[in-house]
Parts: C-alpha cells; structure tokens; sequence
C-alpha cells in the first residue's frame, strides 16, 4: 500500500506541469495557451528554481500575447517578470518591468481586469520601495492603489483591507502612528467580513501602533484578541505555528520591556525558542537564544545569561546573520563585564564595533544600489518622453512643410478646393451619421452582454437558492419522516417478535433503510456541510472518497496553494463545476482513474480535471454529456474564467480552467 501512494504522488506532481504542457500544444485558444505557457513559466521560476528555463517560456507567453493583442496576458506575465527581478534584486529591471505592466493595462478594455491590474502594479512598486527603507515613495505608491480600489471596486472588502494594511505599515514606519491607525480603523464597518488571515495581520499591525502611540495598556489588551484569534480562527497548521511564534516573542517583549516580570519573560521566551526549533526557522531560533540572555541579564541571573547568548552568537556566526551577531557580541561584552571579565568584554566590544561597520558598508551598497536602479529607471522615462517629443516635433515640422504646399495649392485651385469642401462636408456628415450608429450598436450589445450577465446570476442564484431549500426539504422533512418510520418499525419488531420471521417485514425494514440513506445522500450532493464548514478542498475531496467507495472510478485529489478560503459564492460555484465534470466522467468516459488538481498562485487559480477514459470530439455540437459541458462553460464564463478541453479518442480527456481572483 506504501508503494502505490508513492507513486501515485509522484505522478500527479508530473502531471500537473504535463497537462499544462498539453494546453500548450493543444488547439485550444490563443489566450488560453497564453495563460497556461505564464502559469508554466511562474512554475518554473518560483518552485522548479529553473531561471533561464523559465524566464524562456515566461518571454514565449509574453511574445504570443503580443501577437494576438491579448494585453491582460502581457500584463499578467509583466507582473510576474516584476515580482521574479524583485526577488533577484535586480531593482531596475523590477521598476522598468511593472512600469511597462501599468501601460499596457491602460488599455485593458474590461474596467474590473484593468483596475485590479493597475492596483497591483502600484501595490507592488510600493512593495519593493518599502523594503528599501524608501516609506515616503512606497506610501505615495499605496496610495496610487487605494484610489483606484476605492472608486472603481468599493465593494471589495479583501483588497481595501490589503492596501489600508500596507499603507498603516508605511506610516507606522515614517513614525507616525496616530495616521496609521486612522487607516487600520477604515475597516471597521466591513471586518468581520474580512477572512481570519487577514484578521491576524491587523491585530498585529495595531499592536505596533498602539506600542508607538505610547498605548501600552491597549496593546497589552491586543496581545490577548490576537490569542483569542489564534484558538478560535480556523487557520492552517503552518499559520496556527508562525501566528503562535510571533505572540509569544512579542508577550515576551512586553512582559520584559513593560512589565519588568522576568519570570513571565522568560516563559514566553522559551516558548517562542521552542516553536522556532519545531519550524526550523534559524533567524527566529537566533533572536530567540538573545532575547532569553537579555531576559536572564536584566533578572541579574549572569553566568545563564552568558550561556545563552553564547549559543544566540555561534549561531548567528555559523549562519552568516551579521546584525544578529553583532548585537549578541554587544550584549555579551555587557554581560562579561558585569561578570568582572573586562578583557573579554573589551574583545567583543572592537568586534560589535567592527561588524557594526561592516553592516553599515553594505547597507551603503544596497541603498546606492537603489538609487541606480531609480535613475535607471527615471532616465528610461526620459530617454521615452525626449523620444516622444522629438517625433511629435517632426511631426509638427512635417505639418508646416504640408501647410505651405497647401497654401500654393489653395491660390491655383481654390475653385476645386471650394468643390471638394462640400464634398468633404457631405461625406464627414454621413460618417458621423455611420459612427453614430456604430455607437449606438456598441451600446446595444454592451446591454445585451450586461443582462446575460444579471440573467445568468439571476438563473444561477436561483438554482442554488432552490437546491439548498430542496436539501433542506429532504433532510428535515422527508428524512425525518423517514427516521420515524425506522422507529416504529423497530418498536414493532420488539413487540411483535414472530415480526422478524416474515421475510416481507424484513425486506420492508430493510428497503426503508436504504431509502432514508438515499434521501441524505442526495440531500448531502445538492449542498454538502463540509463546503459551507470548512471550504472547497474538504468538501471536494469528501466527494472524491464518495466516489472511490463505489470502486469504478478512482480519483486523486491533489492542491499547492489552498490554504486561504475563497469567497463563499465562488466555492460554491466551482464545487459545481467540479461536481458536473465528475458527473460526466461516472457517465460517459468508461474512465477508471482521474485526478483533480488545484493550484493557486498569487491572484491566479487554475483547476485541471483530467481522466483516462474513451475521449470524445470536442467540436460535435450535440452528443452525450454536451448539457453537462455547457452547464461548466456558463459557471466558468461567470467567474470571468478562461476553460480549455483537450480530448483524445482512447486516451483521456483533459480539461483546464484558469481563473483570476482576489487576494
């Protein structure tokens, strides 16, 4: 049984990049295959390490984009170019590829692709500022993307919060607390709509403030909700761990800093080395070993403190963590000293001085280093605007050379000129009666799109206000009614013992059985409580294992980046898209194994259903399992969604979805 899991999970990490691949040599559109070719090329660079590799099909993506003219692909693989340089620190490539991503969404025509691409773009850049100690400039960029947040998508709770967060963070580091928690409070009205990890990062955000505002007491008060968040939200295993490292290092902090109780520091301390060893986070084990020295020191408890500082420095000396190192050797020279060891406090005080050094060479390095990658970019700027000027002044020097010929021409031919004005006037007359009218139909079939849209919704919402009240029926109403003819029945066979020697009553008991199991069933598929519990992947993989019991079909479930739920209505949705594919597979595929693959990369989704089934012809316009398939088509066209089918005749089918979401 070992071996066979193995390599089932050995397989499904190969096909997912193999099905990806199929899209791309697939006859499928060109924006799909643009999609899927940047999906392979962010693969490839963030997870595979593979850098020439990826950045090859990242640029066959951004090249095929172009061709077509499909500029949410070249602004979607811009941005994942930005974000890729950013973490190579390479500035100027990063700032000159976002500054590219911002032009050409301006030209997106759909408003809520172009907006949410533009707030990204400047939500980023105000990233990469803010992480170079520039708050000023990452402040005006946040501000850039709360504006275009604020005016064009309202309503969208999630990416207010995000930018309100970032911009609190520039102003609690430009020192200015009060305005930033001006920011944190905006979201007062719509935070208990917010998700749970986005509820943690702002109880820690105002707990930094209210520190900085001098609120101690409020602070401390914060420390305990952000307990309470970490008992009561349902957070990953992984979130639930680092939530709990940082609580206890900052109860730590407070109970030594504020508090003066040594003892409840130094428990807190412990806790948070602990949790950083079972994380394996090396920085965190390093700050934790200094900060329980620090603790042992100011209790007055030397030779602990020296032990334990000594290890925080070895370890930061083993791991090259400079900063760290010097302020252990700092503390130790203080320890040594009060220890009545001058000359040892002597020699750790000239190496704090020179790492102090040291440190500050290369922070002069990174910031120069910086401010090339600016004037790179501000000169690129420049070199474009001094090249568009240059050509609009030949065009302006072409115009005067045009307006002289015309000039000679009007006094030979003024006659014919005279003529061809009313001409001119006649045919500008019936081409703005043509625009006009063009307009008109532009118009017409925007509002024939936008009620499709409100029918669709409309048509959807119903079906699924209808298939809770149907499962509500059936559970409540002829489930129970079920369970008490169960009841019944078994008093009767108590009382009536010659009862179970009849084989009618047996068999009657028995079909009631299946029967209320039947009606729980079907209640249970119309809306699982696992989706509305705890979210899409449970509630997809308990389908799954509903299947697998029947022995036909076996399907494996696999997801990368599925820890954060998603909008209630939009799991709902994609439960029944993959609810009416499996459907379809059970039906018609003759398939006896499929694989179901979530993958989830920053703002992008991609859903892969994929079986070893009969295959059928994409193209036919009728045909078994055609009702199913453009019931998918319409649930995906509503998410805003792009979906690819790739079918072989004997070999499988392979579908792929491709959505945009907010974070």
């Amino acid at each position: 049984m070992g071996g066979s899991v193995a390599t089932l999970h050995v397989q499904a990490q190969q096909l997912n990049e193999d099905s990806i691949r199929r899209v791309i040599a697939g006859t499928g559109s060109d924006s799909v295959r643009v999609l899927a070719l940047l999906t392979l090329g962010n693969y490839q660079l963030k997870h595979k390490m593979q850098d020439s590799i990826g950045l090859h099909t990242l640029e066959e993506g951004l090249g095929l984009a172009g061709r077509i003219r499909f500029r949410q692909g070249i602004a979607q693989g811009l941005m994942i170019k930005g974000s890729y340089y950013n973490s190579k620190h390479q500035l100027a490539q990063s700032l000159d590829a976002y500054d590219e991503m911002m032009q050409v969404a301006e030209d997106i025509p759909n408003d809520s692709i172009r907006n949410r691409l533009q707030m990204m773009a400047y939500n980023n850049v105000g990233g990469i500022y803010n992480d170079n100690g520039d708050f000023r400039n990452s402040l005006m960029y946040r501000l850039k993307a709360l504006a275009l947040v604020e005016k064009y998508t309202p309503g969208n709770y999630t990416n207010l919060a995000i930018v309100y967060l970032n911009i609190a963070s520039d102003y609690r580091q430009l020192k200015m607390p009060a305005k930033a928690l001006e920011y944190l409070d905006k979201t007062t009205a719509f935070f208990p709509k917010l998700n749970e990890r986005l509820k943690m990062e702002y109880y820690y955000e105002y707990y930094h403030n209210y520190l900085a505002s001098g609120k101690a007491v409020v602070a401390k008060a914060m420390l305990g909700t952000i307990e309470e968040g970490l008992r009561t939200f349902n957070l990953s295993d992984f979130q639930k761990k680092d939530y709990a490292l940082m609580l206890a290092k900052l109860n730590g902090i407070f109970q030594l800093e504020y508090d003066r109780n040594y003892p409840r520091a130094l428990q807190y301390y412990q806790r948070y080395e602990a949790l950083a060893r079972e994380l394996k986070l090396k920085t965190e084990i390093t700050e934790s070993l200094y900060r329980i020295g620090e603790t042992q020191l100011a209790a007055g408890n030397i030779p602990a403190a020296i032990a334990s500082l000594q290890q925080s420095y070895n370890m930061a000396a083993a791991n090259g963590f400079k900063h760290q190192l010097m302020k252990a050797e700092l503390l130790l020279a203080d320890a040594h000293k009060k220890n009545g060891n001058a000359t040892e406090a002597n020699n750790l005080l000239e190496k704090a001085m020179a790492q102090r050094a040291e440190i500050y060479n290369e922070h002069a390095v990174k910031e120069l280093a910086f401010a090339e990658a600016q004037y790179q970019s501000e000169k690129k700027k420049a070199e474009i605007a001094a090249l568009t000027l240059a050509n609009t002044e030949k065009a302006l020097k072409i115009a005067r050379r045009d307006r002289l010929l015309l000039a000679g021409s009007l006094i030979t031919g003024l006659l014919l000129l005279v003529v061809a004005w009313f001409y001119n006037s006649n045919n500008r007359r019936r081409k703005d009666a043509e625009r006009a009218e063009k307009e008109q139909q532009k118009q017409i079939v925007f509002l024939e799109r936008q009620q499709q849209v409100v029918s669709l919704q409309s048509m959807i919402n119903g079906q699924e206000t209808e298939r809770t009240r149907i499962a509500k029926d059936l559970h409540d109403g002829l489930g129970g009614l079920f369970s008490t003819i169960k009841m019944h029945l078994s008093t009767l066979q108590h009382e009536v013992q010659d009862l179970r020697s009849y084989p009618l009553f047996t068999r009657s008991y028995e079909l009631v059985n299946d029967a209320s199991d039947e009606v729980r069933r079907i209640a249970h598929n119309m809306m699982p409580e696992v989706l509305i519990r705890i979210g899409l992947v449970p509630a997809v993989r308990e389908l799954c294992n509903s299947i697998n019991a029947g022995k036909l079909l076996q399907v494996k479930l696999q997801d990368y980046g599925m820890e954060e739920r998603l909008q209630a209505a939009t799991e709902i949705m994609l439960y029944r898209i993959i609810q009416e594919l499996l459907n379809n597979i059970m039906k018609h595929s003759q398939a006896t194994e499929a694989v179901i693959q979530f993958n989830r990369e920053n703002n992008q989704l991609s859903i892969t259903v994929e079986d070893n089934g009969c295959g059928f012809n994409v193209d036919a316009d009728s045909g078994s399992g055609r009702a199913g398939l453009e019931s998918v088509k319409s649930r995906v066209n509503y998410l805003n969604g792009s979906l690819s089918i790739d079918s072989q005749q004997q070999i499988g089918t392979t579908v792929m979805m491709v959505f945009l979401i907010n974070h």
